[in-house]
């Protein structure tokens, strides 16, 4: 692990060692008492990926309306709350999964199935702390091996937040790297945060917008609305084109309905009076959001995120909440997700109804919803209680079709903003809620399993994921990875050949192997797609190595009534075949999508 940036030297004692953001303002009217995937995928691009569902953009957006985003609530959805829960992820988080093996003659072929879950659709993040994560400390080296162990999604505290990022870069885009090395999705959080006390603005801007702010200096402010118009819109293209598709959305204008002192600079320091709009739903807010989606390579989303939107609940907050997005669906900004940070006190807990009620409520704009900063910090609360909360609280948000992310706001009490994270104790002891965590995400959630095709047909539930297949037949064993994203009947055909390997499988003195690929009553090997073609020793082959067709030497002689050859002879490089005088395979897919396997025990 390479050093920390020299430009950031760690939070002074004024500084936020962790995220500061929820220092919240006292403005709620209403009171209460308080996987390593992307090498996966690396690995699908060259071994052939069968996407299911390729077409949805998230595990939510198989949901083509807004009916289908939303859930019927009844009484049982408290009184049996987790059955009704377990049905509706049945129904929505699912896909029976069908394995189909035949011969090149159409009969079924017997076959050892082994299906195993790598990673889930759905999002399992937590926010994390940039430094914690590149300092070679110990507390770091547990924090660096449960994040990939435990999620396959992340978002940075602090070091994407503007001052941060500007004033530390190198930093920033360390931890953004080690994030997507170990292949995780990376939230982008956030490009304007308006929070002078949590450090997320810039000393220039803080005194443009005629804040004083003394512990960073700031004495002498003085209200430059022009200014801080020019850095807000600058700032939001820079550094969405900084890091382009390596960040999957960006919460574009953070806790637009709380921290206003932005927009109302740039209004030349209040709203005027009249106005047929407020803080959060100002035109300079569309605006940014219409410069960040022209920044945004294509594929990457944007985002709302607010606090007492979800959690509570707090009626007033939700209607300003709903109010800045239907403003920016009314000034056509397209929202790819609505996040709900979901900060629970002992007192601010929701009943499944209530969850399930309001989830429906903003369904209904039609964008993901994303439970952004989940916690349960409160001195008050026991452990067990905590535990129990997020079991439920968890299972409800998986059941809804809308929802399509779960993040942490940190996992560790070392690294949590009030230093009571979810998971895990400041000496890394495993808490109750970790139990309940991976009981669900691991366990019930989590598809394993082997079977047999003796008709031909091997079938299993699978939740939404992606899945190593390992299959034994005709004396060999291949692997197929499968991307299961869409909650239908699915099905993996796969067509066993008669392949030969001509000349002796090391290759003949020019450097070549040629392999002919035979006709079946069942399969024309003419409908072999020669690009998805790969051949060499079996482990190669599997694991998405092996050699391409390099050229294809002859045809044969026709199947006896005109209609066409009978087999092919294609021609591979013998070094990158790596063969040894062993076993041979050749992989492919048809036109339809048939996975074409041959083995040829022998070469």
């Amino acid at each position: 692990m390479s050093e920390r940036n020299s430009l950031d030297h760690g939070p002074s004692a004024d500084e936020p060692t962790d995220e500061s953001e929820e220092t919240r303002d006292a403005e709620t009217t209403e009171t209460v008492g308080g996987l390593d995937r992307r090498r996966y995928l690396q690995i699908l691009g060259a071994a052939g990926l069968l996407g299911f569902g390729a077409g949805s953009s998230s595990a939510a957006s198989a949901a083509a309306d807004s009916d289908a985003r939303t859930v019927e609530v009844t009484d049982e959805d408290e009184a049996d709350w987790e059955a009704a829960a377990d049905e509706r992820i049945r129904e929505h988080r699912t896909a029976d999964l069908t394995v189909e093996v035949v011969d090149d003659d159409g009969n079924p072929v017997a076959a050892d199935v082994t299906v195993a879950m790598t990673e889930h659709a759905y999002g399992f993040g937590t926010a994390v702390n940039a430094g914690t994560l590149i300092e070679e400390t110990e507390p770091g080296d547990h924090y660096r091996e449960y994040i990939p162990e435990l999620f396959n999604k992340a978002v940075l505290e602090n070091h994407h937040k503007w001052r941060f990022w500007g004033e530390s870069t190198e930093l920033s885009d360390e931890a953004t790297r080690w994030i997507l090395d170990r292949g995780l999705d990376l939230r982008g959080h956030v490009a304007l945060w308006g929070n002078v006390e949590a450090w997320a603005v810039p000393p220039d801007v803080v005194k443009a917008m005629g804040v004083e702010w003394e512990d960073n200096g700031v004495t002498d402010p003085e209200l430059d609305p022009g200014y801080v118009y020019e850095r807000t819109t600058e700032h939001v293209r820079e550094i969405i084109e900084h890091y382009g598709d390596d960040i999957e959305e960006w919460e574009v204008y953070n806790e637009a309905i709380h921290q206003t002192r932005i927009v109302e600079a740039i209004e030349g320091g209040e709203i005027p009076d009249g106005a047929d709009y407020n803080a959060w739903t100002a035109p300079v807010v569309s605006e940014w959001y219409d410069i960040a989606a022209d920044a945004a390579p294509d594929g990457v989303t944007l985002a709302t995120n607010d606090y007492n939107v979800f959690a509570g609940p707090y009626e007033s907050e939700r209607e300003r909440y709903r109010a800045q997005i239907e403003s920016l669906r009314d000034d056509g900004v397209a929202i790819g997700s609505i996040g709900l940070q979901s900060h629970f006190g002992k007192d601010e807990t929701l009943s499944s109804v209530e969850m399930l009620e309001g989830l429906n409520e903003y369904a209904q704009y039609g964008a993901d919803l994303k439970v952004t900063e989940f916690d349960t910090a409160d001195d008050s609360w026991g452990d067990e209680a905590k535990a129990d909360y997020l079991y439920r609280f968890l299972k409800t948000l998986y059941s809804h079709p809308a929802t399509s992310d779960f993040l942490m706001w940190g996992f560790w009490d070392g690294r949590h903003w009030q230093g009571e994270a979810p998971l895990f104790y400041e000496d890394w002891s495993k808490k109750p809620a970790y139990d309940a965590y991976t009981e669900l995400v691991f366990d019930q959630w989590w598809t394993d399993t082997s079977g047999t095709t003796d008709d031909g047909t091997f079938s299993a539930r699978a939740h939404l994921g992606y899945y190593d297949l390992t299959l034994s037949v005709d004396g060999g064993k291949f692997e197929l990875n499968a991307a299961v994203t869409d909650p239908s009947t699915e099905t993996v055909c796969v067509q066993t050949v008669e392949i030969d390997v001509l000349g002796g499988g090391n290759g003949n003195s020019n450097g070549s192997v040629p392999v002919r690929v035979s006709d079946g009553d069942a399969f024309e090997v003419d409908g072999l797609d020669t690009d998805t073609v790969r051949f060499g020793a079996p482990d190669a082959v599997n694991d998405g190595g092996g050699s391409p067709v390099q050229t294809e030497r002859n045809r044969g002689g026709g199947n006896g009534n005109g209609d066409g050859p009978d087999h092919r002879v294609f021609v591979f490089d013998a070094e990158e075949s790596a063969l040894d005088g062993g076993a041979a395979m050749l992989r492919g897919e048809t036109d339809d999508g048939t996975v074409v396997v041959g083995y040829d025990d022998d070469a």
